[in-house]
């Protein structure tokens, strides 16, 4: 992109974290900021920060997973600016555990938020972003989208469906004469977030069932419960997440594709790729594995 000044700019999962940080940063490039996310306070809280900047901003109350409320977050982001210029699909959501404890909850609650959201963004967005004079499409994967941790498969399966989404919508785009399309796909390590107590917004039916008929619903094992604490304890130490954002606004400038948090990863995604290409069976090669 040449110019972020009065471009509109939608950001979901935008209340906290990454999503905050480049709500914040899409208002300082001059944007029109368009907020979205499920937490009701926090969006109110984030809205007044931009506000405090002199920014032009909309919040609106959406539920990525539910694809008639990301339609009405298109609908009123039309009639509030009358285009869009830049799409993040940045609402995730993560939890630990091994594949063999894992409830089918655990895999819908997860892929529903971080792949149907980024689905479900690209369904209602995309027409407009390709009618735009220039836009931007970004969506938020992570590292475990280039290479399979431990103990975080739907996680992976999500991040990693993220990342063939965007590459497909690349090549795509890039060969449409008609569009003028930038295309980004974010690839996080540790950032300082709050993603690990994402369980706070998981809806009520799709958390874990207990065993027992009739009790109340089951806590995750032990080794997932403590999976979590390590990764929060990590977060606490993890990249600011101003500097992603800033990344990410350097990305769309220069119409990259790939935006790496912590480019220094890439030496365990070059290893699994090269053992892929060896057709070697996967080992790692970090503290991964721990």
């Amino acid at each position: 992109m040449e110019t972020m000044k009065g471009r509109v700019a939608v950001v979901t999962g935008a209340a906290s974290g990454i999503g905050k940080a480049l709500s914040l940063a899409f208002a300082a490039e001059g944007a029109k900021v368009v907020l979205a996310d499920v937490e009701d306070e926090a969006l109110t809280e984030t809205r007044k920060e931009i506000e405090a900047l002199d920014a032009t901003v909309l919040a609106v109350k959406t539920d990525v997973t539910d694809e008639n409320s990301v339609g009405d977050l298109c609908a009123a982001t039309l009639e509030a600016f009358g285009g869009v210029n830049i799409l993040c699909n940045n609402a995730g959501v993560g939890g630990g555990g091994l594949v063999k404890n894992q409830q089918l909850v655990d895999w819908k609650w997860v892929i529903d938020v971080s792949l149907w959201g980024v689905i479900h963004g690209l369904h209602h967005f995309l027409p407009h972003l390709i009618e735009a004079e220039e836009s931007h499409v970004m969506s938020t994967a992570s590292v475990a989208g280039l290479m399979a941790v431990p103990g975080l498969a739907p996680y992976n399966a999500a991040k990693f469906g993220v990342v063939a989404i965007m590459e497909t919508l690349h090549h795509e785009l890039a060969r449409d004469e008609d569009a003028n399309v930038g295309v980004s796909v974010l690839c996080p390590g540790v950032v300082r977030t709050n993603i690990a107590t994402a369980q706070r917004n998981r809806p009520e039916h799709l958390r874990r069932q207990s065993n027992d008929a009739g009790s109340a619903s089951a806590k995750a094992p032990e080794e997932a419960r403590s999976r979590n604490a390590a990764i929060a304890a990590a977060l606490e130490n993890g990249m600011d997440p101003g500097e992603v954002a800033a990344k990410v606004i350097g990305a769309m400038y220069d119409n990259r594709f790939w935006v790496l948090s912590h480019p220094e990863l890439l030496a365990e995604v070059n290893h699994r790729n090269q053992e892929l290409a060896n057709l070697e069976n996967p080992t790692l090669i970090s503290s991964f594995t721990d």
